[in-house]
């Protein structure tokens, strides 16, 4: 099938949707969005949930299926939760770190030290690169766990290399990552509200992610 305009523009339609169109309604949404809530006060185990959910979203997209309840069949979204944050720690950890090694040499530059500005420059790139990177590439391992089970085919070179050498993930992916960036901007403007602005900016966020993990989910699909 031919990817065209008009079928993202369905495609991303359909994904606004998504996130309360399934059988359970909005409850997935206020779940996730409670979750979300509770990671401002306790962040440990709301956030490892997230997560686990997250996993699930992208297996019921790349399955063209609905959004399942956030709590069932709770022991597998234990095991999901804790397999898909050692991912995001793989993938998003490296470039985390060079980042925080970057910041420390602008700082240190700045305070009187011998780095060259070029080096600094250099380096911030290449850390940019290797973010972007990541996160490319960290929704097919996420999903792929969901769908095996196994860290091993998560991280398997050849997978990750025929799907995001796909145009069509690359699409779904920036389309994705477009809404979420929407989302997390309104939620910034609504955690200015006094006192309820923490638990208002969350909606948006799950919304986003939720969107955008049926967008990636989705864009995997079409690369089989």
């Amino acid at each position: 099938m031919v990817d065209t305009p008009g079928h993202h523009m369905n495609r991303s339609l359909g994904a606004v949707r998504y996130p309360i169109a399934g059988p359970a309604g909005e409850r997935p949404l206020l779940a996730t969005w409670l979750a979300l809530s509770l990671a401002v006060v306790v962040p440990l185990v709301p956030l490892l949930l997230v997560v686990g959910y997250l996993v699930r979203a992208l297996v019921a997209s790349e399955r063209s299926e609905s959004l399942p309840p956030f709590l069932a069949d709770g022991r597998r979204l234990l095991k999901q939760s804790a397999g898909g944050t050692v991912l995001c720690a793989l993938f998003l950890g490296p470039p985390l770190l060079a980042l925080l090694v970057t910041i420390y040499g602008v700082i240190f530059s700045s305070s009187g030290g011998d780095v060259p500005t070029v080096r600094i420059l250099a380096g911030s790139t290449a850390v940019l690169l290797v973010g972007l990177l990541a996160l490319y590439l960290l929704p097919i391992a996420l999903t792929t766990y969901g769908r095996t089970g196994s860290l091993r085919s998560a991280l398997s070179l050849s997978s990750l290399r025929a799907v995001g050498s796909h145009g069509g993930y690359f699409v779904g992916w920036t389309l994705g990552c477009v809404g979420l960036c929407f989302a997390v901007a309104l939620g910034r403007v609504l955690f200015t509200v006094p006192r309820i602005g923490p638990v208002l900016g969350m909606l948006p966020l799950a919304y986003g992610l939720l969107v955008a993990g049926h967008l990636w989910g989705h864009a995997i699909a079409r690369t089989k």
